[in-house]
C-alpha cells in the first residue's frame, strides 16, 4: 500500500516531479561515480550499466511520487471549471450534455505526448495549468463522429443524406476517410475531459507492456532473436471519473437522422450527442483500446441534458 500523501509542498505535480528526476539524477550519477572511482572501471561497458541504473532509479522514484501524490485539491478544480463552462454554454443558446463517465479498465492518452514522455517510453497529455491528465475534447469528438460514420455507412438507404448531416454537426477536412468533403467548422463544441473524482483518493496506477518482436528500434522477424523488453510507465487507475461537456447547435436533418440510426424521436440536439456518446463511450477512449483500454461505464443518472 501507498503510504502518506504527498502535496507536492504547494507545488504543482508536474513541478514536483522534474525536481524529484533532478535530485534522483545527481544522487544515483554521483553515486555511481564514487563506486567506479573506487573500482577503477571507466569503460563503455560500465557506462551504459551506469545510464541504464540511474534511468531505472528515476523512472521509480516517479512512479513513487506519481502513487503518492494527493490530487484531490485538483479534482475539486476541475469539476468547478466545468460548472462554469456549463453555465457560458447555457448562455450561448446551445443544447448540451453535461457527462460523467467512470473509467472501468485502464486509461491512457496521448502516449506520445506530455511531459510523462520525457521519463517513461509512454506519455500522457497533461494540461500545466490544471495540472491533471486529460482526453483532447478533439479526440472525443473525432471517436464521435468516425462511430457516427460508420453507423450511416450500414444504412441500407439515405446514406449520402445521413453522411451530409453528421459533417454538418462535427465539421470535416477535405476529402475526409476517402470522402467527397470539403474542410468546414461544425455544429459542436466539445470541451477536454478532465479527472473530478479519484479512486481510492489515488490518480494513477502502475501500468506495464512487454513487447516481444521489437529489439534495438526494429521489428524482430526471427523467433530465435524474440527478446521480451518489460516497459513500465503510469495510466489513469480504474474507478478515476471524468467529466466533459458538449454543446450542439440545431441542424437541419438532424431529427430524421436519429430516427433512423436509433429509433428515436429527438426533443433537443442534445438527445442525438448522448445517444452516439454512450455508443462510442463503450467502445473505448485513448490509447490502446483494441487491449481493453480506455472503457467508460456511464450510468444515465450521471448524464444531463438541457
Amino acid at each position: 500500500m501507498v503510504g502518506s500523501k504527498n502535496t507536492g509542498d504547494g507545488k504543482n505535480f508536474m513541478l514536483t516531479v522534474m525536481k524529484k528526476v533532478k535530485e534522483e539524477y545527481m544522487s544515483t550519477v554521483m553515486k555511481k561515480r564514487d563506486e567506479e572511482y573506487k573500482a577503477k572501471k571507466r569503460d563503455e561497458k560500465h557506462e551504459a550499466e551506469r545510464d541504464e541504473d540511474i534511468t531505472e532509479a528515476v523512472k521509480k522514484e516517479v512512479m513513487k511520487t506519481a502513487l503518492e501524490y494527493d490530487f484531490t485539491s485538483k479534482v475539486r478544480l476541475a469539476n468547478a471549471y466545468m460548472d462554469e463552462v456549463v453555465t457560458a454554454l447555457k448562455s450561448m443558446g446551445l443544447s448540451g450534455v453535461d457527462v460523467r463517465g467512470e473509467v472501468s479498465t485502464k486509461l491512457l492518452s496521448g502516449s506520445a505526448a506530455g511531459f510523462l514522455k520525457l521519463i517513461y517510453e509512454v506519455g500522457m497529455h497533461w494540461d500545466p495549468v490544471m495540472d491533471l491528465p486529460f482526453i483532447p475534447g478533439s479526440s472525443i469528438k473525432g471517436v464521435m463522429r468516425s462511430n457516427a460514420l460508420d453507423l450511416c455507412m450500414g444504412k441500407g438507404q439515405g446514406v449520402e443524406e445521413c453522411i451530409k448531416v453528421v459533417l454538418d454537426v462535427f465539421g470535416s477536412g477535405e476529402g475526409l476517410g476517402g470522402l467527397n468533403t470539403e474542410a468546414k467548422a461544425g455544429e459542436v463544441i466539445v470541451t477536454n475531459a478532465y479527472p473530478v473524482e479519484l479512486s481510492d483518493n489515488m490518480l494513477f496506477t502502475g501500468d506495464i507492456v512487454n513487447p516481444h518482436y521489437f529489439k534495438d528500434g526494429r521489428p524482430v522477424t526471427d523467433e530465435y532473436d524474440v527478446e521480451p523488453v518489460p516497459i513500465s510507465s503510469l495510466a489513469i487507475r480504474k474507478g478515476v471519473k471524468f467529466r466533459f461537456v458538449i454543446g450542439v447547435k440545431e441542424v437541419k436533418g438532424l431529427k430524421e437522422v436519429a430516427k433512423s440510426l436509433f429509433g428515436y424521436e429527438l426533443d433537443k440536439p442534445s438527445e442525438f450527442i448522448f445517444l452516439l456518446l454512450t455508443y462510442s463511450l463503450s467502445m473505448g477512449l485513448g490509447a490502446r483500446t483494441s487491449r481493453g483500454y480506455g472503457v467508460m461505464d456511464v450510468p444515465v443518472s450521471s448524464i444531463n441534458l438541457w
